[in-house]
């Protein structure tokens, strides 16, 4: 029995859309991962605080993972005290799956800001980097990035499970051009969001008048 290959799609989510939903599905498909954990940023340091908070956001991302059979909502991050930090999430990841192989997947202006991240060398050491193409962005690396990655890019995408980590893949995918910021200025505008969020979770914001004036 071969061992395991899990992506590990991180983000604030809030909310979690169709953009983060199909992005991860795309890798996972493409790649044939067994699944992709959707790690909550509980307390994100390198963004000013989200508006709803971590069990919110979570409620919301458990209930839209529903619907994509090989996506799984994880809250680790929310069960670890002080900031979110992958390379954290990483190494727990790394204890208790000591012989899959994990892989980060990485919007490509999130890969550009890795030298910003905590312990930011370490990373490919405990697992591959799969860098995709969003619609809407410049997908061009920086120059510092493009030669760190030059040491680690492969287009062997077999690479990715004969190896547990080391390993940068470029994938692209068919993400949605939006981001959580536009949906919820739409939301607090009174406009149309649904065809950018899964049913049960857009049917919960109302619920909870999440992101407008009267939530908080």
């Amino acid at each position: 029995m071969s061992a395991e290959s899990i992506g590990l799609y991180g983000g604030t989510f809030d909310p979690v859309h169709l953009g983060h939903l199909t992005a991860a599905s795309d890798v996972q498909q493409t790649l044939s991962l067994d699944y992709v954990q959707m790690v909550l940023s509980a307390n994100p340091p390198h963004k000013k605080p989200p508006v709803l908070n971590a069990d919110e956001r979570f409620s919301l991302l458990s209930a839209s993972v529903k619907a994509f059979p090989h996506l799984q909502a994880d809250d680790c991050e929310i069960k670890r005290d002080g900031p979110s930090y992958m390379v954290d999430t990483l190494r727990y990841y790394r204890k208790i799956k000591p012989e899959a192989s994990l892989l980060l997947i990485l919007g490509m202006e999130a890969f550009n800001g890795l030298m910003s991240w905590h312990q930011w060398q370490h990373i490919i050491g405990l697992a591959h980097i799969v860098v995709t193409d969003r619609a809407g962005f410049n997908n061009e690396l920086v120059p510092e990035i493009e030669a760190y990655a030059a040491t680690y890019i492969t287009k062997d995408k077999s690479t990715l499970k004969h190896l547990t980590h080391g390993k940068i893949y470029h994938q692209p995918v068919s993400a949605l051009d939006v981001s959580a910021t536009q949906l919820r200025q739409r939301i607090m505008d009174k406009k149309s969001v649904e065809q950018w969020l899964v049913g049960d979770c857009w049917t919960m914001i109302q619920q909870h008048d999440y992101y407008t004036a009267l939530h908080r």
